[in-house]
């Protein structure tokens, strides 16, 4: 897993849906085993998670996400979390990104619970879709990724980020439950 760098692949600030879609990618193409690997999508009904060790926020501090999307992956017998925007390593280990990420949820007000959706990596590579509607309005054109927006795969159903995050949408093929029975 040394290997890994964050900075040798795909990134944009605030598009980590999109960042994640390219890691996919990008790992299947260096010849990773695609079946082992699933993003999930953290959320809730209020679109406000709170969210630990981010790089966007001061060291030691949490912030508000309305929704996050990383990369689990099963490799070596373990399982590990692909996140750009975390500042745990890269890769972490789940369990340990999972402490140091999320506060326990028993301790914080129902509205900021962490619910999550887990895709598999080959369902969300060849369907995922997003306008990137959500984010118009919310920063300045130029901080927008400089490629085109990412469409299904020639002739596949797309999946709509914003079907995605919606914690009460039933998608084939993923599975929605609290973070705390992840």
């Amino acid at each position: 897993m040394k290997s890994c760098q964050r900075q040798n692949y795909r990134y944009t600030a605030r598009f980590c849906e999109e960042n994640i879609w390219w890691l996919i990618r990008s790992l299947t193409h260096q010849g990773a085993d695609i079946k082992p690997m699933y993003v999930l999508l953290f959320s809730n009904a209020e679109k406000s998670i709170l969210v630990a060790n981010q790089r966007a926020t001061e060291a030691g501090s949490a912030m508000l996400w309305d929704y996050h999307v990383v990369l689990r992956a099963g490799i070596d017998a373990r399982q590990w979390i692909f996140d750009f925007d975390t500042r745990l390593a890269f890769p972490e280990e789940f369990v340990i990104y999972r402490q140091k990420t999320f506060p326990q949820q028993a301790v914080i007000p129902a509205q900021y619970r962490t619910w999550v959706r887990s895709i598999p990596a080959a369902l969300y590579v060849t369907r995922f879709y997003s306008d990137r509607s959500h984010m118009r309005g919310r920063i300045s054109s130029d901080k927008f990724p400089p490629y085109s927006i990412i469409q299904p795969a020639d002739g596949e159903q797309p999946i709509l980020l914003t079907e995605l995050w919606d914690m009460h949408k039933q998608i084939e093929g993923t599975e929605v439950k609290p973070l705390d029975r992840l």
